[in-house]
């Protein structure tokens, strides 16, 4: 079970998510249906820390083994996807790989690409959340905190 809870229209979320930066690049994965670009994560489930949630969802999601490094970014993200309404809590931590990840992985029953993306290239994809974009060529290494709230 995860945090992750449903009412109406609105789901309401804690989130961690893995940046996985190695040479200039962020390895990203590209939803080709949507050409939305997105880090690697998910929701922390109940029992679970944020850097244990990072560390689970790039196993289950890219086969990758990774060093936890540093949170960089807590965000405050609310935003309307695919006409549902989302309020999440989201962790952003920098990730080492310790072994390769995979180039692929299926999320939904998609199979979805995953690819380096120089960080200095960002904003030329569609990103989400968008605000990495800036914020990781801006980042000074110290926590940042976000608050994302687009309007529904």
């Amino acid at each position: 079970m995860d945090f992750r809870t449903n009412v109406d229209n609105q789901v309401y979320g804690v989130r961690a998510t893995a940046l996985i930066v190695r040479d200039g690049k962020i390895y990203l994965c590209n939803s080709a249906s949507e050409g939305i670009y997105y880090a690697i994560g998910g929701a922390v489930e109940v029992g679970e820390t944020t850097e244990e949630a990072v560390q689970r969802e790039v196993r289950e999601e890219i086969g990758c083994e990774v060093r936890v490094d540093k949170l960089a970014f807590v965000v405050e993200n609310a935003f309307c996807q695919s006409g549902v309404n989302f309020h999440n809590i989201e962790f952003h931590y920098l990730v080492t790989p310790v072994t390769e990840p995979n180039t692929t992985m299926v999320e939904d029953n998609e199979k979805r690409a995953c690819e380096w993306v120089a960080i200095d290239e960002l904003d030329r994809i569609d990103l989400k959340p968008a605000f990495l974009k800036t914020a990781l060529k801006d980042w000074n290494n110290n926590l940042t905190h976000i608050v994302n709230l687009e309007k529904h």
